[in-house]
């Protein structure tokens, strides 16, 4: 017990010295304070036909359990999916390997660090809802359980689940990089729809929420409302005081699937785990047949055409080479896949082209793309281009063109659809789309030097956007007349330069 006590300590003074770790919990207190408008905003984010608990502690504290059900599972877990990580970029891990300390104990205490660090957090957002409590003035008796227990009783098994499912992650090879960052997401934005509508969590609460508020203004006929909703001047939320409820059995009892997911989890991360022994494919494993033959054939014979078609310039060169290094490593499925996306593109709707195809192409990029910014770090040229201004700026160009000609290439269907029926302004929208992708991509790398504020960022404003259709996120304009009718491509193309510019002057400094 000591041995994993002196491991907790030791991880959780590591972690939180980290300028993530500060980040996060000054950004959760800014989300609270984002989530509990003042009475006279001009939002509102929980409304139920029409009305509003006022700001005491059982409104509070419920409210900030529906916050943390729907958020944390997200940014969370992309703060502690670092855990097996951090060892490995700090050398510490052959270390490690070289200690008698079982599996078992090491990931156990990985596992209480990730949950002392959300439980942290969780704590900050208590402390900043009281303090906003105290601060409207709607009601200045404190109470600490009706704060507390939803919190407990909803949020903290979601925490051990968050905390297994991340160790889960980093010990799997296939999981531990950008692709699980991406895989994650999406079983996120799938999951909340059926966290919202539990019969035994949190939608309990907006059902009881529903009838008492049905029951007690039967004249008002609305439906209810999570997220950012305007308030107008002739439509404003009314308020009523919310008692709140006691936590019962159902609601314990309903903590018991995401117990049994956490305890799954953290039995297949221990299979999963290699206690650092960095096991590797043997060396003389052969690549298969359709490998080889797709590489010399056809990938070959495009690298030696580009070779001859960049040779006149230096510029050009450096452009081909930059491509290269995106390309490298890259799977021959994972090309395929590219092709085979091109081709769909040349005989779907256009309909369907623009709101569905276009953008799983783009996201097909993702992880290649994110390398921007750090790719001089990982191929290990930076101090050949480091050695004057002039070159970073040529550098850091060919890098930001070979993604977009990436991108191009993977939207090269749909520009041909483009313009061989002159739809133009399809045309500059895509172009205005790759820019602001590859921009943010650059941005994102330059300025954390990682690729995960990338591949989390992207797919969220991915969804929300092109998919959801949200007209103010929506970077490519699915909806394209109401999108030029608000001037979005125009704010997006502002947004994609000004990226750029901060980019390349922020390498140059450096």
């Amino acid at each position: 017990m000591q041995q994993v006590w002196q491991c907790i300590v030791a991880d959780f003074k590591q972690r939180t010295r980290q300028q993530s770790f500060v980040v996060t919990l000054l950004a959760m207190s800014v989300l609270t304070l984002l989530f509990f408008p003042s009475p006279d905003a001009y939002y509102q984010t929980l409304v139920i036909n029409g009305y509003r608990g006022i700001y005491n502690s059982a409104w509070l504290g419920m409210c900030l359990a529906m916050l943390n059900v729907l958020f944390l599972p997200v940014i969370c877990f992309y703060l502690v999916k670092n855990a097996l990580e951090l060892d490995r970029q700090s050398m510490t891990c052959e270390l490690i390997a070289a200690t008698p300390i079982s599996k078992l104990t090491f990931l156990f205490a990985k596992w209480c660090t990730n949950v002392a660090i959300l439980m942290a957090i969780v704590l900050v957002m208590l402390l900043s809802s009281a303090l906003i409590q105290l601060y409207y003035g709607e009601s200045y008796q404190l109470y600490l359980w009706a704060l507390v227990w939803p919190q407990l009783v909803f949020v903290l098994p979601l925490l051990l689940a968050i905390s297994s499912i991340a160790i889960m992650f980093e010990s799997n090879r296939w999981l531990k990089g950008g692709l699980g960052n991406l895989v994650y997401f999406f079983l996120w934005i799938g999951s909340i729809v059926q966290t919202i509508e539990s019969i035994s969590g949190i939608g309990s609460i907006l059902d009881n929420l529903d009838a008492e508020v049905a029951e007690r203004f039967p004249l008002n006929q609305g439906s209810t409302n999570i997220g950012v909703s305007a308030v107008d001047n002739e439509n404003l939320v009314k308020t009523f005081v919310w008692q709140g409820v006691e936590p019962t059995i159902t609601h314990l009892l309903g903590a018991i699937p995401i117990l049994f997911v956490s305890l799954t989890c953290f039995i297949l991360a221990y299979m999963f785990f290699d206690r650092f022994s960095q096991n590797s494919l043997p060396e003389n494993q052969q690549p298969s047949w359709l490998s080889r033959v797709l590489t010399t054939k056809i990938v070959g014979k495009l690298d030696r055409f580009f070779a001859r078609l960049t040779q006149y310039f230096s510029f050009t060169r450096l452009l081909r080479l930059e491509l290269k290094l995106l390309l490298k490593g890259r799977s021959i499925y994972w090309v395929i896949g590219l092709l085979i996306l091109n081709i769909i593109q040349l005989f779907i709707s256009q309909e369907l082209l623009i709101s569905i195809v276009l953008p799983i192409s783009w996201l097909w990029c993702v992880l290649v793309i994110s390398q921007l910014g750090q790719i001089e770090k990982q191929a290990n040229t930076l101090e050949l281009v480091a050695y004057s201004r002039k070159s970073i700026k040529l550098s850091s160009l060919a890098s930001y063109f070979a993604a977009w000609i990436l991108l191009l290439l993977a939207s090269l269907g749909g520009l041909l659809r483009f313009t061989a029926t002159t739809e133009w302004m399809l045309v500059i929208q895509l172009i205005i789309a790759i820019s602001f992708t590859v921009s943010l991509a650059y941005f994102c790398g330059t300025f954390t030097g990682t690729k995960r504020m990338y591949e989390v960022l992207y797919p969220a404003i991915w969804y929300i956007g092109p998919i959801q259709t949200a007209l103010y996120v929506d970077f490519f304009g699915v909806n394209s007349q109401l999108s030029w009718q608000a001037g979005m491509p125009y704010y997006f193309l502002a947004v994609s330069i000004a990226l750029l510019m901060l980019t390349i002057v922020a390498k140059s400094r450096r």
